[in-house]
């Protein structure tokens, strides 16, 4: 696994996945399975709801805190199934912040930056094994977000890579 932050604006992070890229798909997409790997200490599982077409909205939904951020600037932008899927970054609502334990000047901040963009890219390395990158930039120099998303990314994906390969995601 590596993780890098660009100086400039940009984290990139990969990972292999011993999955099929259809699956890795899926669980990337399907709200059922980012459920069950894609927590928040506070505010609990995260699903994210859309039909994954390129001009689509999605929703991300805090189902344990009654949360749902809706928002029609997070857009997919780019959707080629089991190859690659980009996103705007989710919109950080007041509710989202209380949820998760943000205090009002950061949420401010994060606010205050421009939005960002995720992208994964599924790529079959052959043998039963996908190469999962994800690029999240779109980030000015000094970003508050960039910082934080550097921590999360891995955490996600190493749940998500545990969740596939045996069934059960990290605690």
């Amino acid at each position: 696994m590596v993780a890098r932050t660009d100086q400039m604006a940009r984290f990139t992070y990969t990972t292999y996945i011993h999955a099929t890229p259809e699956r890795v798909w899926q669980g990337l997409t399907d709200p059922a399975i980012t459920k069950c790997y894609w927590r928040h200490q506070m505010a609990g599982p995260k699903a994210w709801q859309s039909d994954w077409k390129k001009g689509s909205t999605y929703n991300l939904v805090h189902e344990e805190v009654g949360l749902v951020v809706s928002d029609p600037e997070q857009v997919i932008l780019e959707s080629d199934p089991y190859r690659r899927l980009a996103f705007t970054w989710h919109t950080i609502t007041p509710e989202w912040a209380v949820q998760v334990g943000m205090d009002e000047d950061t949420a401010d901040a994060w606010r205050a930056e421009p939005r960002s963009k995720v992208a994964y890219d599924i790529e079959d390395t052959g043998n039963g094994v996908v190469k999962l990158t994800v690029v999240h930039d779109g980030f000015e120099p000094g970003s508050d977000v960039l910082p934080a998303i550097s921590d999360g990314w891995p955490a996600v994906f190493s749940s998500l890579k545990t969740l596939l390969e045996t069934g059960s995601a990290l605690p």
